[in-house]
């Protein structure tokens, strides 16, 4: 299992130009039919439901985030039509697979389940990313939020909402052994996603399209 981070940072920070409002395109995958990982997931929430300083994530909105687009005013209907196309066809050449979660992770601002294996999932955002930049450039892969400089596959089960030890959200997580999940990858979801600040702090998204694995 990944090494925990040994603190907590509010998750909830400003993003250089996602201003409370602004919406964002960006390419998902989402689990609003994977019963196993909404058990999973739902058990060690209830293991940090009594411990402060944690905003769970409602199970509709649980998702592994693979790769930002732009914001949406400054794409235009074409330009997304264009990057749906060849999103769609890069991942038609990706086979579809069956991922495994277990134990929670903390990272630095948020409380995670982590894929095994995680090499499908890095296979899924190169295509991503060669079909945005096909559409719009190689520069475009870069547009939007702040991109993170390296792709870590991650449902979050918990954002963190202040600066604390992560020490007694790890002792809540280890006094319990639920089964693993698994559950089938096999498309990846374009959104429009809005950051819902107080007092839900939540992301909450509609969906545009999806891409097909094969």
């Amino acid at each position: 299992m990944p090494t925990d981070a040994p603190t907590l940072r509010d998750h909830w920070w400003p993003r250089p130009g996602w201003h409370p409002g602004r919406l964002v395109y960006t390419w998902h995958l989402t689990f609003d039919d994977a019963p196993e990982l909404h058990r999973l997931a739902a058990a060690y929430q209830r293991q940090l439901a009594t411990l402060p300083g944690l905003n769970l994530v409602p199970l509709e909105w649980l998702h592994l985030t693979v790769q930002g687009v732009g914001y949406t005013d400054e794409i235009d209907d074409d330009a997304l039509r264009a990057v749906v196309t060849s999103v769609q066809k890069r991942l038609a050449g990706v086979p579809a697979f069956d991922a495994r979660f277990s134990q929670p992770t903390i990272f630095a601002e948020a409380i995670v389940l982590t894929p095994e294996p995680s090499e499908p999932f890095h296979a899924i955002q190169t295509a991503i990313r060669d079909g945005i930049a096909d559409a719009l450039g190689a520069d475009a892969v870069n547009t939007g939020p702040a991109q993170s400089a390296q792709f870590r596959p991650h449902v979050s089960l918990a954002y963190s909402a202040a600066e604390h030890a992560s020490e007694p959200y790890r002792a809540a997580l280890d006094a319990i052994e639920p089964a693993p999940a698994s559950t089938r990858i096999a498309r990846a979801t374009l959104i429009t996603q809005n950051r819902v600040l107080a007092p839900e702090w939540v992301y909450r998204w509609t969906t545009e399209a999806d891409a097909p694995l094969r």
